[in-house]
């Protein structure tokens, strides 16, 4: 949450000074492992959302598409040059850490308090700094078209689960399947 935050919103506070440069950027190492390491929301998530929140007049479009992205695409990608470590990419299809690491360290074959894994988080973090810049970049400038939709299995969830449903018991726009992927046949009987 440190990094994407400070790598945003830092960078704003040595170009354009106040206000951004009174923020007290520590605050933001709460979001660290998913908040205080309980693996909920991934930290370069939870800080790019609070950079966009910060400097954006329509955030809502750009966090969704940070986050359907974060949950599709193969990462990390960004390879630094001073390292040896090889890293291979994995996708999350989630936004909650637990999940996207767990997934990872079954692709990479590494454990979850692994240097490797402490590798990955960093240069993820990379990654969703750039894609919130590129981002807001493209609202500015009038350029922004939003490509990630609510996936298919999200709206069918959705329909019963969430405002107006047979049973409006959750609201979100998080994959489900990751977490509830037993719910089959079973579960349509049951509603």
């Amino acid at each position: 949450m440190y990094g994407t935050f400070l790598g945003i919103i830092g960078r704003l506070a040595e170009e354009k000074g106040a206000p951004y440069d009174t923020f007290p950027f520590l605050m933001m190492k709460y979001g660290k492992g998913g908040v205080a390491d309980w693996a909920t929301l991934c930290g370069a998530l939870n800080g790019a959302a609070a950079a966009i929140y910060l400097v954006s007049n329509k955030p809502e479009p750009i966090v969704d598409e940070l986050f359907g992205w974060f949950q599709l695409e193969k990462l990390p990608v960004y390879q630094p040059k001073e390292s040896q470590l090889e890293i291979v990419p994995s996708v999350a299809k989630s936004t909650l850490c637990h999940v996207s690491v767990s997934k990872w360290c079954k692709v990479s074959k590494f454990k979850a308090f692994s240097k490797e894994r402490e590798e990955r988080c960093a240069r993820l973090t990379a990654d969703v700094t750039r894609k919130s810049v590129e981002l807001l970049n493209q609202q500015l400038g009038g350029t922004f078209k939003p490509i990630f939709p609510t996936p298919e299995n999200v709206k069918q969830c959705r329909s019963c689960h969430d405002r107006g449903g047979t049973l409006e018991n959750t609201r979100g726009k998080i994959d489900c399947s990751p977490c509830h992927f037993n719910l089959g046949t079973a579960h349509k009987k049951k509603i």
